[in-house]
């Protein structure tokens, strides 16, 4: 599948069985569902760059009739991933920026102890494929650092839309969330696609687990 119109979503990741019917590619003038444990593809056109999006109510590229134009799904937007021959290489990562809605806070049935899981709603853009939470060791030698910049990591171009996070009440990264919402603050929210084994699918729509978080100074 070595060209530019024909692919898989993953490489050696497989997708969760409850995830493989919901998931989406789309560019700037197609949308096209992906298929199976590593999600194939096929694009009517090539693209740099394209929109992972989760679920879907447009018309597919070739239900579009002549003259008509091709327009943005509502599926959740999960990730903007840089083309790649054969593979995207996606492996479930999910990266938003935004602002936390809502914050929902349960009791989790079948467990002994008195944990807790906490549900945040963030509505917000992916990030671009580029952007890090902060310079790691692969960066050391690209000075100067660069200042730390909100908006210059989101894809603008795609319409906000809402997701879901789940962590367990003693998860560190909740002080943050709180703070986010009390006080409004924008927010990075990193974390993964929950894995059929977890669970979680039986309880949630779209479970993403919340694995860290970057907050920015008003």
């Amino acid at each position: 599948m070595n060209d530019s119109l024909t692919g898989q979503l993953t490489g050696n990741w497989a997708i969760p069985p409850y995830a493989r019917a919901m998931l989406w590619i789309e560019t700037s003038d197609a949308l096209v569902q992906t298929q199976g444990e590593h999600g194939t593809f096929a694009l009517p056109s090539p693209a740099d760059l394209v929109t992972l999006r989760w679920g879907n109510d447009a018309p597919s590229a070739a239900s579009l009739g002549e003259g008509e134009r091709y327009e943005v799904g509502a599926g959740t937007a999960l990730a903007r991933l840089r083309w790649k021959a054969d593979a995207l290489d996606w492996d479930g990562q999910v990266r938003i920026g935004g602002y936390i809605d809502t914050m929902h806070i349960t009791p989790i049935s079948g467990l002994d102890d008195e944990r807790a899981l906490v549900v945040l709603s963030v509505g917000g853009m992916p990030l671009l494929p580029s952007v890090q939470p902060y310079p790691d060791a692969a960066a050391r030698r690209n000075v100067p650092y660069p200042f730390p910049a909100f908006r210059e990591g989101m894809a603008e171009d795609v319409p906000e839309t809402i997701t879901t996070w789940l962590a367990l009440d003693d998860s560190p990264v909740l002080t943050l969330a709180q703070d986010a919402l009390v006080s409004k603050l924008r927010v990075y929210v990193f974390g993964r696609l929950a894995d059929e084994r977890a669970g979680w699918h039986k309880q949630f729509a779209l479970p993403l687990l919340l694995e860290s978080m970057t907050l920015f100074a008003p």
